[in-house]
């Protein structure tokens, strides 16, 4: 053999090489992070629980004095408030109002978290970079539990970005030996025009 063949061969070994080992890198550490989702939702799910909790408590405490002075309507206590001549009271009416609507926003995130595993990790996605996410985020705290769960969304997780890599290098490998074989005819085509 030549000494380009060789240098070839080696090539083509090494990036075989290479791909094979990079896939089951991407594979392992694919399949740790998608164990970890499930523990991840989970204090997602508690820390939303825990602001749920709190927003609701402050504003029971607003419709007790509705229910006091304005047969419960919670809307009607914020009207009050608003046309008040007293700045406080005005005031007052934009932190309840700001309240009610943690309180919604709060409560559809908990209905949205109701589903099965993966409804709830699709929703997990949509929600990062925002604040209760960011928060889990800074807090997290990761612990190895190997459960059901976490064993199916790692092995999904891994499969679907591994298959995912598999058919890039393909499609790498294709086009370049589409592009070799292009270059190959155009150097040909030069060189029998040159003759």
């Amino acid at each position: 053999m030549n000494r380009c063949v060789k240098r070839a061969v080696l090539n083509k070994m090494f990036i075989q090489l290479l791909q094979r080992y990079s896939l089951k890198m991407v594979f392992a550490l694919t399949l740790l992070v998608g164990l970890q989702l499930p523990n991840f939702l989970q204090q997602y799910e508690q820390r939303l629980d825990a602001h749920y909790i709190e927003a609701e408590m402050h504003l029971q405490q607003y419709q007790a004095l509705a229910d006091r002075h304005f047969a419960g309507d919670l809307q009607a206590l914020i009207i009050k408030h608003k046309s008040s001549e007293v700045t406080l009271f005005n005031q007052e009416a934009l932190l309840i109002e700001k309240l009610q609507r943690r309180f919604h926003y709060l409560q559809a995130k908990k209905q949205a978290l109701q589903g099965p595993l993966m409804a709830r990790l699709y929703f997990l996605l949509g929600e990062i970079n925002r604040p209760l996410w960011l928060e889990t985020q800074a807090n997290y705290n990761a612990e190895l539990r190997l459960n059901k769960n976490s064993i199916q969304v790692g092995l999904l997780s891994a499969l679907v970005v591994t298959l995912f890599l598999e058919c890039l290098f393909f499609l790498l490998h294709w086009q370049c030996r589409r592009l070799r074989g292009y270059f190959t005819r155009k150097r040909q085509s030069a060189s029998e025009k040159i003759k």
